[in-house]
């Protein structure tokens, strides 16, 4: 217990140290002060990291009874200040009486010959990539994406049975690797991100601002489409079919990781600095491989994927009605 809350310690003095940071430097840096809203959120920041002090330093506390508003404090931590939020949750991971248990060994399930899979990802491919250029109304963009999300479920039932089972079972170890992973993926993200826009100055690749665009015309269906519908159907896609189709590990984690990042980028690019981008969505790619080929459960890299867009999502819907943020 004395490390989880020395965690929950260190949690709180970068939250301190950020809020201190953006009071004191950013009106310098801006030359004019604060707006409402972002004092009113450091406050919440502020005030929020007392609570961790607080149980950082209590003797007699049962951290168990805490971990539900520890979970919230550390999410919201994490839309402040990453670091801060990341500490929080991994003091949460650690925070259970049960003693943690080694992952199932998950077996690759063949249902299909390899060729099926394939046929498959090609047609889903065709469909995104070149029949979407002649849908001339909303429905039919709609109605190709239930036909490939339906088709996609039919064609690995079987394991989403499976490994559904298993991932709720399992949550806590699941989760603990979960939250590894996305780690080491925010790092990536975070690097390779401003050091492709420090080179191309480009902010954004052409699909991100499309999706950002899209966002506030359509919230509710392109938050759907980007929170629920992307997570399963891209998993699918990319990591469950190629696990089935590649069995070598490195080959496996490679050509799914770039596959990835080309579909990201190469349909809707207006530079060739823009390709560049290629590397940020593959390296990612990459990562959620890496961590499918260790669980075999596509659950794993569906929650993953569902918490990075879900934040995504979040964070440009804050900046679209509260740009004084920015």
């Amino acid at each position: 217990m004395e490390k989880i809350k020395k965690l929950l310690l260190l949690s709180s003095i970068f939250i301190i140290i950020y809020s201190i940071f953006e009071f004191v430097m950013i009106p310098r840096i801006n030359g004019r002060g604060l707006s409402s809203i972002d004092i009113i959120i450091l406050t919440i920041g502020l005030v929020l990291s007392l609570y961790f002090i607080y149980l950082s330093l209590s003797k007699n506390t049962d951290l168990s009874k805490h971990r539900v508003f520890i979970f919230i404090v550390s999410l919201i931590f994490f839309l402040l200040n990453i670091v801060s939020g990341v500490i929080g949750f991994i003091a949460f991971s650690k925070i259970n009486k049960k003693p943690k248990r080694e992952l199932p060994k998950l077996e690759v399930i063949n249902t299909y010959k390899p060729y099926v899979y394939i046929i498959v990802f090609g047609l889903c491919m065709f469909i995104m990539f070149f029949l979407s250029n002649y849908f001339t109304n909303n429905i039919e963009v709609y109605l190709s994406y239930i036909f490939m999300f339906t088709l996609n479920i039919f064609i690995f039932r079987k394991e989403l049975k499976r490994d559904f089972k298993y991932f709720k079972e399992y949550f806590r170890e699941y989760s603990i690797e979960v939250f590894k992973t996305y780690l080491k993926a925010l790092v990536i993200i975070i690097v390779l991100s401003l050091s492709i826009k420090l080179y191309t100055g480009i902010q954004n690749p052409t699909n991100q601002e499309s999706i950002i665009e899209t966002l506030r015309i359509k919230v509710i269906a392109t938050s759907i489409l980007a929170i629920i519908y992307a997570p399963i159907v891209e998993e699918i896609l990319f990591r469950g079919y190629f696990r089935k189709i590649i069995n070598n590990k490195t080959a496996f984690i490679i050509i799914s990781g770039i596959m990835f990042g080309a579909a990201h980028v190469v349909d809707d690019f207006k530079s060739i600095e823009e390709l560049l981008y290629i590397l940020l969505y593959s390296s990612l790619g990459c990562v959620l491989a890496s961590l499918y080929y260790k669980t075999n459960n596509i659950f794993t890299n569906i929650y993953l994927h569902f918490i990075q867009n879900s934040i995504s999502i979040l964070a440009i819907l804050i900046l679209a009605f509260f740009p004084g943020i920015a």
